[in-house]
């Protein structure tokens, strides 16, 4: 017996059935039917993130301005990282940048709409087969390793710390946000999907891949 949740999953499937409707159709139906996750909570984020950066950047601005209004922003203690620290975390950032770059562009090429967000097939190629979101695993990483490799010039202090723990723990909310948002996109298949790959362990989701393989 089917619940008012099992009807409102699957919705993309019923869309498509139509047949007919070009991209730009199919997205004009997706913000219909508000089934939009940039609608829904991306743009909200952004700014959160924004606020983020600027709250990163305050000992530095107060630093470099001399306001008197930011005096104890620039007194704050800072963490003066060994060089070691930085090399990896430059290396770390481009990865994660790298890894950003990859799943964007391959979004745009196969998720059915040449969108770099709205999609209406379920990207499995690629880091989609050893883990369900990259794209949050790279926002976790490059956000965390920017304000290090950054340290020589933005004082590392108790803020970029801060900084740190809500962008993490707000991708981590955006991953299980997402994963309810897809299951009332493609349901059923995104539910298997879900069974498959896991959300970000990519030790986890390669053990899993070799098994298949």
């Amino acid at each position: 017996m089917f619940t008012e949740g099992h009807r409102e999953e699957g919705l993309v499937r019923e869309i498509l059935s139509r047949g007919g409707l070009e991209r730009k159709q199919v997205k004009e139906e997706l913000w219909a039917r508000d089934i939009s996750f940039v609608r829904a909570y991306d743009r909200a984020f952004s700014g959160l993130f924004l606020v983020l950066v600027v709250l990163w950047l305050l000992p530095a601005i107060g630093q470099w301005t001399g306001w008197g209004f930011l005096h104890f922003f620039a007194r704050l203690p800072r963490v003066d990282f060994p060089i070691a620290v930085i090399v990896v975390g430059a290396v770390l950032f481009i990865a994660a940048v790298s890894l950003e770059a990859k799943v964007v562009s391959m979004r745009q090429k196969q998720g059915g709409c040449q969108d770099a967000h709205e999609t209406v097939v379920i990207v499995r190629e690629g880091p989609y087969r050893v883990i369900r979101h990259p794209g949050y695993l790279a926002e976790m990483v490059y956000f965390s390793a920017l304000p290090i490799v950054l340290s020589k010039w933005v004082p590392f202090t108790i803020l970029a710390a801060i900084c740190i723990v809500i962008a993490i723990t707000s991708c981590a909310y955006l991953i299980r946000v997402e994963d309810s948002f897809n299951l009332r996109k493609w349901g059923e298949e995104y539910r298997q999907y879900m069974k498959e790959v896991p959300a970000i362990n990519f030790v986890k989701g390669l053990k899993a891949h070799k098994r298949w393989d």
